[in-house]
């Protein structure tokens, strides 16, 4: 779109003047993704000041400002937790989900060597488990540990939350076992 788009649509709907400049000092595609917003839900002022305050106040956040600022995190880091705290924000659900998931995993309380994960976005809905044994001994007692794990409450709820089981009651058994 066009900035003369924007400043037509901008006059036509009668936008005051620091209206159309915050939104005409977005980036170019941010700008377009707007107007496409704007004009396929005929936004009028309010709604659209409303869109481009929500979307600089997830922008200006504490958690993202936190991140940009930190001057122990190198460029890459701070790529890779702004884009976690903005996936947390865009799937809410899927978040709670995971979040759910390694609560049970600490319920289990497994020793150091057995490592149990879940792939990001729960991509493939199976759980990881990883084992670190220097003997045959220790390898025989992690798997024996490992299977008492299985057998737990817990464990079955975290198969139950990555086949989706759970759905809508999990808030509920999340307040159960919290308190």
């Amino acid at each position: 779109m066009s900035e003369m788009e924007i400043r037509q649509y901008a006059k036509d709907k009668g936008f005051h003047p620091q209206t159309l400049e915050r939104w005409l000092g977005w980036d170019q595609p941010a700008r377009d993704t707007l107007f496409r917003l704007a004009v396929s839900l005929k936004l009028g002022e309010n709604h659209l000041r409303d869109l481009i305050d929500w979307l600089e106040e997830i922008l200006a956040s504490k958690p993202i400002t936190d991140i940009e600022s930190d001057p122990r995190l190198g460029r890459a880091d701070k790529l890779k937790r702004v884009k976690e705290e903005l996936r947390r924000l865009r799937f809410p659900r899927l978040v709670q989900i995971e979040d759910s998931i390694r609560a049970r995993i600490q319920e289990i309380k497994l020793h150091p060597e057995i490592r149990l994960t879940v792939p990001p976005g729960l991509e493939g809905g199976k759980l990881r488990v990883e084992l670190s044994a220097s003997s045959p001994e220790e390898l025989k007692r992690l798997t024996t540990k490992l299977a008492e794990a299985a057998s737990t409450d817990a464990a079955r709820q975290i198969f139950a939350l990555l086949t989706g089981a759970l759905g809508e009651s999990q808030a509920k058994l999340d307040q159960f076992f919290s308190g």
